[in-house]
């Protein structure tokens, strides 16, 4: 609800600005409520999600970003013709739907079942880990949870930040951070906003509004490939062949800026690999990395670690895109679309580190995850590793306990 509120400040800070600071101010406002719902929403996400559709669940955060991003530019060129304030104010403007949807939708919207679980809910933890609805928990009988949790709160405690690095929590740290920080240093601001000068240089200008709708077409659609194969074949099978895609389609650009005159079939190539690399983007690295931010951390530390990996992302945006124009102008560095190359080497390198260390998470429930961290095995492993689910585990300690049976806590008609 502070999101809200404090988004509803910032988008009218922006509205109503006459003057250079205030609209800064507001933009500031609103870049920083993006940046916490970029945090919180994976979490909530993965918590409420089957594990069966988690991937397609997260993985919408993107779908919403690329559908935001796609519905701004379409009003802009529409209110570009306007002479009057209104020509700013209605694509700046837009910002209010997200918070004032959330808001409309906030009473439906359910705790985190594993938030309840903490002991301090109506909802009691062994009632609702399967289910944000209670009552259907009640009416199905799932558990998810150890019989200890019934008669106890869980502990509220939160890690430190100097826990995100001890030997028990680096290594899911560093996946956080490889995945976010993947998602920005593979080349996808090198590829659009090269792709407007060169459409420009070589006359397409007037057609690059066009070029950028269906690009985004093609993105959406990539997109929609990811929701109904992420849960089935995995998130490293997406990555690592999108992540090879993006490389060679980035060397192909590359080879494309060594030509001194290009022909109109060379040109029409990279219009073509300006596109595929944006479906191959979406098909990889833009979706798959909320996935694995949602997933990988420990529980007691998610905000914090999940905090760390996208102000890494940030900072690694922010690198590329001050240091493009450098790179692509003919008055700095001028290497145009030769940094094809330079991006392509590092989709390279990513697709490595992530073949080694962004682990094969898909169907595995919340928690299953510690164990398979603390299996000791190579990350590349962990999704052939066998664990125990909490229902095994719970079958377990009452084969170990059988007295728990007969409590009043824990009776038969309580058990799945």
């Amino acid at each position: 609800m502070g999101l809200i509120i404090v988004s509803f400040v910032g988008v009218l800070l922006q509205t109503t600005a006459t003057t250079a600071a205030q609209f800064t101010i507001g933009r500031f406002i609103s870049f920083a409520m993006t940046g916490m719902t970029i945090v919180v929403v994976p979490i909530y996400q993965a918590e409420t999600a089957p594990k069966a559709l988690r991937g397609l669940i997260t993985s919408s955060l993107q779908m919403m970003i690329l559908l935001g991003s796609l519905v701004a530019s379409l009003v802009t060129w529409g209110t570009s013709s306007m002479k009057t304030n209104a020509g700013w104010q209605i694509p700046v403007g837009l910002q209010f739907f997200a918070p004032t949807a959330l808001l409309i939708l906030w009473f439906w919207v359910p705790e985190s079942p594993r938030w309840d679980a903490l002991g301090q809910s109506s909802c009691r933890g062994s009632y609702c880990i399967s289910s944000p609805n209670p009552k259907r928990q009640v009416r199905t009988g799932h558990r998810t949870r150890d019989p200890s949790h019934s008669t106890r709160p869980l502990d509220r405690s939160k890690g430190k930040w100097s826990d995100l690095f001890d030997a028990k929590n680096r290594a899911r740290t560093m996946v956080d951070i490889l995945a976010m920080f993947g998602q920005q240093i593979t080349g996808q601001a090198f590829a659009s906003q090269y792709a407007a000068i060169f459409y420009q240089s070589q006359g397409f200008g007037d057609r690059s509004f066009v070029f950028f709708v269906i690009t985004s077409v093609f993105r959406l659609v990539c997109l929609l490939i990811t929701w109904f194969t992420i849960d089935l074949i995995g998130r490293r099978v997406l990555l690592l062949n999108g992540g090879s895609a993006m490389a060679i389609i980035l060397f192909i650009v590359g080879s494309t800026g060594t030509l001194p005159n290009p022909t109109d079939t060379q040109k029409n190539t990279l219009v073509a690999a300006f596109m595929l690399y944006a479906s191959s983007y979406s098909l990889s690295w833009a979706p798959i990395s909320y996935v694995v931010l949602s997933e990988a951390a420990s529980s007691h530390i998610k905000e914090k670690t999940n905090l760390i990996a996208s102000a890494i992302s940030v900072l690694t945006t922010f690198v590329t895109s001050f240091t493009l124009p450098y790179l692509l102008h003919k008055g700095y560095a001028g290497r145009g679309a030769k940094v094809g190359f330079i991006y392509g080497s590092i989709c390279v390198a990513m697709v490595v580190l992530a073949y080694f260390f962004i682990p094969e998470l898909k169907g595995r429930s919340l928690e299953e995850f510690g164990q398979l961290f603390a299996s000791g095995q190579p990350f590349r492993k962990l999704g052939k590793l066998k664990t125990q689910t909490a229902e095994e585990r719970l079958e377990g300690i009452l084969r170990m306990n059988p007295g728990i049976r007969s409590s009043r806590h824990w009776g038969n008609e309580q058990l799945s």
